[in-house]
């Protein structure tokens, strides 16, 4: 596992998600496989395919998807992303010292898995078996 933070992964990652904080989609929607599917921290959460994606993104731009990424770590087709929201205190998923982490699979240039992970440790655990 390296930190690669010029992998065109995570060049993709950065842009699409300053994009998002900025409220526009367009960069997002265009690096999002159609079938690409969104696991959440908790078990049972799940977006199925990209227009759903898309969907609870819109929904959450007001408050839970304000914030940055800290931290991206690549390994292999996966990028783990440290998002620390501007307001916690809004997310109502687990934090691990106030960040949130979600691990992204790329395949062929696009985002084909997003997975909340409720801690660094799972995030790593998880890509390392993705």
């Amino acid at each position: 596992m390296s930190s690669m933070s010029e992998s065109p992964e995570v060049q993709l990652l950065q842009h699409a998600w300053e994009a998002v904080a900025q409220g526009d989609l367009t960069v997002l929607e265009s690096s999002l496989a159609v079938d690409a599917q969104w696991l959440g921290a908790e078990d049972g959460q799940l977006c199925g395919n990209r227009k759903a994606i898309l969907e609870l993104m819109r929904l959450n731009l007001p408050g839970r998807l304000q914030g940055r990424i800290e931290e991206t770590i690549q390994d292999g087709p996966c990028v783990i992303a440290a998002f620390r929201p501007k307001q916690p205190v809004r997310v109502d998923r687990p934090l691990d010292q106030g960040v949130a982490y979600v691990v992204v699979t790329f395949e062929d240039g696009k985002i084909i898995e997003l997975r909340g992970c409720p801690d660094r440790a799972s995030a790593i655990s998880y890509s390392a078996t993705s």
